[in-house]
């Protein structure tokens, strides 16, 4: 195992979804950014990656099934202005409660994040929209994990 990648396991250690496997729940912005930070570079893998069946169970299983996304679960009101992770220069905005109007087109977070990826030489099959769209310096993803987090914790108080 090579330095950056025991430093990684060692700082996300935690997140990972099996101790025997290569899998870690955890938003990719945020291992990206660690490794800017450490000097190193983005290696996204331009396709999906799963070495077998296990792969591939493993990857599933560590996303549980939630409630679908809906802006108003998050206190984004519409027409609040969204800004893609990877590329700033890509912006929406909040159209209705599950939409956003992108490029003049109301789509998803989903459907318009896998676009742009494809633009930026992804050969990607899906993407969680949540995890490239941001408000409020946090992806929507992040944002919803820390609002639903901090309502359990106000319920266990």
């Amino acid at each position: 195992m090579n330095t950056v990648e025991k430093l990684l396991h060692d700082a996300f250690g935690d997140r990972r979804v099996r101790n025997n496997r290569e899998f870690f729940e955890i938003d990719p912005l945020r291992v990206i950014s660690a490794l800017k930070l450490a000097g190193g570079k983005d290696v996204t893998p331009p396709d999906d990656v799963a070495e077998d069946e296990a792969g591939v169970r493993a990857m599933n299983e560590s996303k549980p099934m939630r409630k679908r996304f809906k802006f108003s679960m998050v206190d984004i009101p519409i027409g609040s202005v969204l800004t893609f992770a990877k590329d700033p220069q890509y912006t929406a905005v909040v159209h209705d409660d599950t939409k956003i109007m992108f490029e003049g087109q109301s789509t998803t977070l989903s459907g318009s994040a896998l676009n742009i990826m494809t633009r930026l030489g992804l050969k990607w099959k899906a993407v969680q929209g949540a995890a490239f769209w941001m408000f409020d310096d946090e992806t929507l993803a992040e944002r919803r994990n820390r609002m639903e987090r901090e309502a359990e914790e106000d319920v266990a108080e």
